[in-house]
């Protein structure tokens, strides 16, 4: 009897949790077992609230992916690796990335990679690299970075 009250006590409190903010269900299960909830009964609980949509994978894939890109202007590469960490499905997560609007994504790469070159000093090559190098480490894919930096690099000459 004890056990089903503490059972319940979780799903309320897990439930607060989500409530907060989105959740991925590998970090709702993770907080579970922090709970000192045993396997079986966290995985039931996050049934429970997924059932009840406090929990939806798919929800949580596009708010990360819009919020991730709006706020921390992270590329689709970055985007794609923070979530393979939080064990989000392929179809998923691709379904997310999709949702980003490509020329907002564009838009985005051209004004991190102008502000990046007029903050380097020095050689056109020099320049080149670093802006490219900026523009990886953000998350955006090495193709398009370079296609970016071209683009400035003969703007200007």
């Amino acid at each position: 009897m004890q056990r089903a009250s503490y059972l319940k006590q979780a799903k309320v409190k897990a439930a607060a949790y989500c409530a907060k903010g989105e959740k991925a269900p590998y970090q709702v299960m993770q907080k579970l077992l922090g709970w000192e909830l045993e396997e079986e009964e966290a995985q039931q609980v996050l049934a429970e609230l997924i059932h009840e949509n406090f929990v939806n994978e798919e929800r949580f894939v596009r708010a990360y992916c819009r919020d991730k890109f709006r706020f921390n202007q992270w590329g689709k590469h970055r985007i794609r690796l923070e979530l393979n960490r939080l064990k989000i499905s392929d179809q998923v997560l691709e379904e997310g990335l999709s949702s980003i609007d490509p020329e907002a994504y564009e838009a985005t790469m051209l004004k991190l990679a102008s502000k990046k070159w007029q903050s380097v000093k020095g050689d056109a090559w020099p320049r080149k690299q670093k802006t490219i190098a900026y523009l990886v480490q953000k998350g955006f894919e090495m193709d398009l970075s370079r296609e970016v930096v071209e683009q400035l690099s003969s703007s200007e000459q």
